[in-house]
């Protein structure tokens, strides 16, 4: 029996995941201020970006749900969160957009 072979699709076709950002699982320790008082805290974060500095800097959504996580809805003070570090991080799939993309879809958010 001949088993058939796919047939490759056209160059333009093509999928690739090379040039698409790539989307991590990761927990990091965060701080931050209440009532004068330093705290810190585990969370997770699901994001493209990788480092704390672009976390904070270019992921509006994930910011703002450790806002509402460590703040609360009623919170009236100055929320300042500072991502110190991550602990751990799982490769999930790969993003639609390239980093770049991503980078340039927050800025505009701002």
């Amino acid at each position: 029996m001949h088993r058939r072979r796919p047939r490759p699709l056209p160059k333009n076709q093509m999928p690739c995941h090379s040039d698409k950002a790539p989307i991590y699982h990761m927990t990091a320790r965060v701080a931050f201020k209440k009532r004068k008082v330093v705290h810190e805290r585990v969370v997770w974060v699901v994001s493209v970006f990788e480092s704390p500095h672009d976390i904070r800097k270019y992921d509006y959504k994930t910011m703002s749900r450790l806002e509402q996580e460590l703040y609360g809805k009623n919170a009236k003070s100055e929320k300042h969160i500072m991502i110190r570090e991550i602990l751990t991080k799982k490769f999930i799939s790969n993003s639609t957009l390239t980093l770049d993309e991503h980078k340039q879809q927050n800025q505009a958010k701002v």
